[in-house]
């Protein structure tokens, strides 16, 4: 990694297009590395939204040769988790203080990325910078970009996904990248209309979950490429998009393993990745961007062909033993998505009155969204049963408008399986940040408890609920928030319904929180919360 070669490239764009250098860059990392080496902590947690300060704390923190920590989000209990462990987090200071840096040394750092695994608990994957560097370079020799294109990007940063191909890949080969994160299709036409009067291209990390959002009429401007990882791409989303799409295979753990261009093409490791099967079709693979040099299973089922290609078959982890039979989850699904009703489903395994059963979290077809649920989970079973044997039919059901994602735009697991417990808060279908804001997007299920007995035939969320729910997410973010003490401005303009979806934003300034809860423009509540903090 040589960054004297592109000392008067540019970098980064801000969100005024004003271009950032490499050598800016490098001198910024410097100072914060002065600042940080002074910290007798070990271990540093880095959680910054905007990408290019996160980018000079990322090595700033490796070049004072501390143990670099990414978490998947700043929620309230892991914070305090880390506190306890003696890991502060870092945010960038003034300074004029340098700090020398030693590239062999660095390319030996360590960082810590989280992994949600089938489970939905964090799991923390220790890698090095080496092993991301030598990624970046099998990149650049599978992906043709052109020299002069920005990265931009729907994805976090603070994952694997986001850091390599957003910030690594620019850094490691005089390329820039584009300072904020981008969460709509529109946003992102937007800024390629101005990255053009500039005459540069662009190429877009994306995810499925926002590709299958993406209208057939918001066609992408000098766009080189699409680059989309984090779960599976729905067959048919590439023929509405009018750039190419590779598809990206991989996890914190392997690095990048393969890739495709078509929906009905096998996957072809990337060159100096070796694949090889276990004897339950388990794929195992092995390279110098990987955890270990050793192979490092994968836990994906696999069919190998000829070539270095191979046929995914799902997921070994969702082969499950349900009263003594042996069921896979993904053979369920695949089944209940051949029904009109389902556009998109998952199926998982929850405890009921002391007995494991299967559960299915479904979306439903635009034309069957205002049929009565009770009605139609007895028509849905009934269906399945010609394709299911009734042990593999889900007993229980629950509706949503949209599959919920976390962070990293995969499923949220864990949001996913307390649907099925008592449901007391509304479920996060998304979670980001805007600036200095942050922004949960909420369904509210018509079997919340608030809604019960307000009122009987005309159920509403009541004021004491909302309140309630804005002090529960306030303190998944702000972990010295100790108790609400007082309310300000409070204002309840327009009443929550069942089956709504609305966008609750939480800033702070001091012990105050204000929040604001709206569906698109219109606003239904605000006010401000008053904490008692913890000193």
């Amino acid at each position: 990694m040589n960054h004297i070669d592109y000392a008067n490239h540019i970098l980064c764009w801000d969100s005024l297009l004003a271009p950032i250098t490499f050598s800016e860059f490098w001198q910024d990392v410097e100072q914060q590395a002065g600042i940080l080496s002074k910290n007798p902590s070990a271990e540093m947690a880095l959680w910054e939204t905007d990408s290019y300060d996160f980018l000079v704390l990322f090595f700033a923190v490796l070049t004072a040769g501390k143990t670099l920590i990414l978490p998947p989000n700043r929620i309230a209990t892991l914070e305090q988790q880390l506190k306890d462990q003696g890991v502060c987090f870092v945010e960038r200071q003034p300074s004029q203080q340098f700090m020398s840096i030693d590239f062999e040394l660095l390319e030996q750092s360590k960082i810590v990325f989280f992994t949600s695994g089938s489970t939905g608990q964090p799991k923390q994957i220790v890698r090095n910078l080496k092993q991301l560097l030598n990624e970046v370079v099998c990149l650049e020799q599978h992906f043709s970009l052109p020299k002069q294109s920005v990265a931009i990007a729907t994805v976090s940063h603070q994952h694997i996904y986001g850091l390599l191909f957003k910030l690594l890949w620019p850094l490691v080969t005089g390329r820039s990248f584009y300072r904020e994160q981008l969460l709509y299709p529109e946003y992102v036409t937007q800024l390629q209309h101005k990255l053009v009067e500039k005459d540069l291209d662009n190429h877009l990390v994306s995810s499925p979950a926002l590709l299958k959002r993406w209208s057939t009429d918001i066609d992408l401007i000098a766009c080189a490429s699409i680059f989309s990882s984090g779960g599976k791409l729905d067959t048919g989303i590439r023929a509405g998009i009018n750039v190419d799409i590779s598809e990206i295979l991989g996890s914190s753990e392997t690095g990048g393993i393969a890739y495709k261009k078509c929906d009905d093409a096998l996957w072809r490791a990337f060159q100096g990745v070796d694949i090889g099967v276990l004897e339950d079709q388990q794929l195992h693979v092995r390279s110098m961007h990987a955890m270990s040099t050793d192979w490092v299973l994968t836990g994906d089922r696999v069919d190998v062909f000829p070539d270095q290609c191979f046929k995914l078959l799902g997921r070994a982890d969702r082969i499950i033993k349900l009263e003594e039979k042996r069921l896979s989850l993904d053979s369920i699904e695949q089944a209940i998505l051949q029904l009109d009703e389902i556009e998109q489903c998952h199926v998982l395994v929850v405890e009921h009155e002391q007995r494991q059963m299967l559960a299915c979290v479904a979306v439903l077809s635009e034309a069957f969204q205002s049929v009565p649920k009770a009605g139609l989970v007895a028509g849905l079973k009934k269906e399945l049963d010609g394709l299911l044997e009734k042990i593999a039919i889900p007993r229980r059901w629950r509706f949503l408008s949209k599959m919920p994602i976390n962070s990293q735009s995969k499923l949220n697991r864990q949001n996913l399986k307390a649907l099925f417990d008592t449901n007391l808060y509304p479920v996060i279908l998304s979670e980001y940040t805007e600036q200095d804001q942050y922004c949960f997007e909420l369904e509210f299920m018509a079997d919340l408890v608030c809604f019960k007995g307000h009122f009987p035939n005309y159920p509403i969320y009541p004021g004491v609920g909302q309140i309630a729910f804005v002090d529960y997410f306030a303190k998944r973010i702000w972990s010295d928030l100790n108790w609400c003490c007082g309310y300000e401005q409070l204002k309840f303009q327009e009443v929550i319904q069942p089956n709504q979806v609305i966008v609750l934003t939480l800033s702070r300034k001091e012990e105050k929180v204000s929040f604001k809860i709206r569906i698109n423009d219109k606003t239904l509540a605000s006010g401000r919360l008053v904490y008692e903090c913890q000193s």
